[in-house]
């Protein structure tokens, strides 16, 4: 692996290899909408396409509202 001029190692990207749809399914609805929120502030193209395919078969729910 190659260093930058101060002797840090460049870190490899290899987080989207530890998202699984299998993992991904497993989490809640608020967990999920949460990660895809943070993996499209980071370019996370691959896990957002999972988040939104699994958001997309879960039932929709609607919150009640106060009358």
């Amino acid at each position: 692996m190659k260093s930058l001029s101060n002797d840090a190692p460049l870190l490899v990207r290899g987080r989207v290899a530890t998202w699984t749809k299998e993992r991904l399914d497993k989490l809640s609805t608020e967990e999920l909408r949460t990660l895809l929120a943070n993996a499209q502030d980071r370019k996370e193209t691959e896990v957002v396409l999972l988040c939104a395919e699994i958001l997309e078969g879960r039932p929709k729910t609607r919150r009640r509202t106060s009358a």
